[in-house]
């Protein structure tokens, strides 16, 4: 077995035994000799054969390529080195880039490379969990500081050894054989290594080195079955599922009731099962089919693929077509979206701005021409989807329409104590309160969030053609007077009981008993010694002109419309500021069956920890009858415990259209959602870990409600690595004015947190690091492969 040393004595004792890669011809020597006998160096160099050719300089320090860490992308390398003069211009600008050397750190000189078309890195192991997927990050040209100093460009392929998968692109095949033929010379201790690919597709390896990624407690072979159980579970799908509309299949993390924001890409049971009751077994079609949408009661939104938590695309597609929609139209319409989807994966967290027609706008008609001319639909199909779209969105914005019906549900929820009667036992009462939560909750919740957006794709509407500004419609969908508002105003009062009473249900994971309430933590979350800081808040003005009034008032009459301006305006509003309220009302419920969960929970000699492995069913099925209760809590833990062990070993796509795509993958390049029109340059605070947030950049991983805390301290800016346009947080930076980014994707959110400071232009659609150095700080890996 080869071991490891320095960067240049590893490559050393590779060279003469690698087969699927070669090693450049090197030189090497230590700091101690440089400064001693730079002349003899020179010598030694320039004797070698290749010594004509441009010259790269490399670090090889001591520190390099340590067990701990890698420090990749720390030190200096000078490429296209000439002459002796720059030689030693470059010896001396890495030496200088080693801080205080140490002696015997080395210097490395090898000819450049000249016919390089990519180049990267590649792990042996996936570098966050240690499960056994091969992760290589790459970019075109032959830098791999793109990939190290993670910069933009960079794109991620992750793939099972030995289940057959297949290059993204033609010129990396040969890296599965030559991961696989490291690991039998250096062993099956996590290493990475950094390597180019010539214009013949043949390899070149940089750098072999230790990599620090955790051990899996896991076995390979149960790993393995599990991601063969996902595969043959994605089979059985593919096939016709009435309602839901053909047998064509794609499951992403991030389009409708996306999971990756609202429970995270790989929840507890607990999370996932209550998810799952509360919304999308069979609330969210229930919702859409009172909207006036196709009836798909029966068919699950959410596929639980061994824990990992994926929408069914199909099902989405299908609950987005209007009722009375003819079939054959159907189906053409759901070809086409997700040929659409499948042909700009990019677009999965925009699914209803980019892909999908689900309600009316002032576009839709020339859209709809577009699909006749391009054979889509039949000129008749495309009238009618028309006409049946405009119909349930009139009936939308109508005073008596389900839209009204639910905010004044959500408003009675609002008024009902969540107390159990006199001689209701906890268990009963649990489980009156997952039905009331999913009745009188999530039911009215579902309809009005329909609304709201609704309303913002009419706004966005109006600005493609050419009624309002890109500015103006952000004005006037931020001057709805939301909870966030209401949140933020109430803090700066200072009166932290009554802001406790009204929002201390709140918790950043909606549905996860680990995260904590508002009120079991304030501390952690708010900074009471000065309050007024934050605020108050006022809602933003909006006014339009009267010129801007007839025009939008022509348009709604020129499209049947039956509003004035003035109600168009409301429901906007309106139906912005009641999808928060509703929300409020509904997380006061979700946040009260959790609390009751861990009650009866600890009752039983359980910890919150525990109880977050136990689905929300075993949980309602308990009697009051204590060893009963206990010995059938404790299986589930130990089972939910066991499940989730082989969970946090999977790894999967955002957007996942085949099964082979479970072993063999590309992470998406997302397109981030960019809010505000703004510059800003500031420190990067981690907020989950704890960082300062006045004057920062604050970045969490979800575009949950639960942080809106953030906005309580003086943030300069915002970046999630979940969450679409339509999102929370994005709303919420579009009523503040603050420059934020908005589904970042993990891959990116991970580079940039490991940034000291960022820059975002969000007019440009630019971030990047403020400071042009690769920073020390440790970002702490978040969930997900996206």
């Amino acid at each position: 077995m080869v071991r490891f040393g320095t960067k240049a004595e590893t490559l050393s004792r590779l060279m003469p035994r690698l087969r699927e890669a070669a090693v450049l011809p090197l030189v090497y020597f230590t700091v101690g000799e440089w400064k001693r006998e730079s002349a003899a160096v020179r010598r030694k160099i320039r004797g070698c054969s290749w010594s004509d050719a441009p010259l790269v300089v490399r670090s090889s320090s001591l520190s390099e390529d340590g067990e701990g860490a890698s420090s990749a992308g720390r030190y200096t390398s000078c490429l296209d080195v000439h002459t002796d003069q720059e030689l030693t211009r470059a010896i001396d600008t890495v030496i200088a880039s080693f801080g205080e050397p140490d002696g015997q750190d080395q210097v490395l000189v090898q000819p450049h490379l000249p016919d390089a078309i990519a180049s990267g890195v590649c792990s042996s192991c996936e570098p966050s969990t240690g499960a056994p997927y091969r992760l290589v990050n790459w970019s075109e040209g032959a830098d791999t500081t793109l990939v190290t100093a993670g910069q933009p460009g960079v794109r991620s392929w992750y793939f099972m050894p030995d289940e057959g998968s297949h290059s993204p692109v033609w010129y990396l095949v040969g890296l599965p054989r030559l991961a696989a033929e490291l690991e039998y010379l250096l062993g099956e201790a996590p290493f990475e290594f950094e390597f180019a690919v010539r214009q013949d597709a043949s390899l070149v390896l940089f750098q072999a080195r230790p990599l620090a990624a955790p051990t899996m407690e896991l076995s390979k072979s149960r790993h393995r079955a599990a991601v063969h159980q996902s595969q043959r579970k994605f089979r059985a799908l593919l096939r016709d599922q009435p309602p839901a509309i053909g047998a064509d299949m794609c499951l992403g993390v991030m389009p409708d009731w996306n999971p990756a924001e609202m429970i995270g890409l790989r929840p507890r049971p607990l999370a996932l099962s209550l998810y799952r009751r509360l919304i999308t077994d069979d609330t969210w079609a229930e919702s859409r089919h009172r909207y006036g949408y196709r009836d798909v009661r029966g068919v699950p939104l959410l596929v639980d693929l061994s824990g990992l938590p994926y929408i069914d695309i199909r099902a989405s597609f299908s609950s987005l077509m209007p009722q009375n929609m003819e079939e054959e139209a159907a189906h053409r319409l759901m070809r086409h979206y997700l040929e659409r989807l499948r042909d700009r994966p990019h677009l999965h967290d925009k699914i209803e701005f980019d892909v999908v027609q689900s309600s009316y706008d002032f576009t839709l008609p020339r859209v709809a021409e577009s699909w006749v001319a391009e054979g889509v639909l039949s000129g008749h199909q495309a009238m009618e989807f028309v006409d049946a779209l405009h119909f349930l969105t009139a009936r939308m914005m109508a005073t008596d329409g389900p839209y009204r019906r639910d905010l004044r549900t959500a408003q009675q929820l609002a008024l009902r104590p969540l107390e159990p009667g006199p001689g209701v036992s906890p268990q009963e009462h649990f489980r009156s309160l997952l039905s009331l939560c999913r009745r009188e909750g999530a039911l009215p919740f579902a309809g009005i969030a329909r609304a709201a957006f609704t309303a913002t794709r009419l706004v966005r509407s109006l600005v493609e053609r050419g009624v309002m500004s890109a500015q103006e419609a952000d004005a006037l969908l931020g001057s709805a007077d939301t909870v966030s508002n209401q949140l933020r105003r109430d803090f700066a009062t200072g009166d932290r009981e009554a802001f406790l009473r009204r929002y201390g249900h709140l918790r950043p994971g909606t549905y996860d008993i680990l995260s904590p309430r508002y009120d079991e933590s304030d501390g952690q979350y708010f900074d009471w010694s000065s309050p007024a800081s934050a605020g108050p808040e006022e809602p933003v003005e909006f006014h339009m002109d009267a010129g801007r009034v007839r025009a939008v008032g022509q348009l709604l009459a020129e499209h049947g419309m039956p509003a004035s301006a003035g109600d168009f305006l409301d429901f906007v509003r309106g139906s912005v500021a009641g999808r928060e309220y509703a929300k409020l009302q509904y997380s006061r419920v979700v946040s009260e069956i959790l609390t009751l969960a861990r009650t009866i929970g600890e009752r039983l000699g359980f910890t919150p920890a525990d109880l977050s492995y136990v689905p929300v069913d075993a949980l309602a099925a308990c009697t009051g009858d204590r060893n009963r209760d206990h010995s059938r809590l404790a299986a589930a833990v130990a089972r939910g415990r066991d499940a989730h062990e082989v969970t946090m070993s999977l790894h999967g796509p955002a957007l996942l259209c085949g099964p082979e795509e479970l072993v063999s993958f590309t992470g998406l390049d997302v397109e981030p959602n960019f809010v505000a029109h703004a510059r800003v340059v500031a420190p990067v605070a981690d907020v989950d870990a704890g960082d300062p947030l006045d004057g920062a950049i604050a970045m969490i991983p979800a575009a949950d409600p639960g942080y809106d805390w953030i906005f309580t301290h003086n943030i300069a800016g915002l970046v999630t690595a979940f969450g679409g346009a339509n999102s929370h947080m994005a709303i919420r930076a579009l009523e503040l004015g603050l420059p934020a980014v908005i589904g970042a994707g993990d891959i990116r959110f991970r580079q940039w947190l490991a940034a000291d400071s960022l820059e975002i232009d969000t007019s440009n659609r630019l971030v990047r690091p403020a400071v042009p150095v690769r920073s020390r700080r440790s970002a702490r890996p978040q969930e997900g492969a996206v």
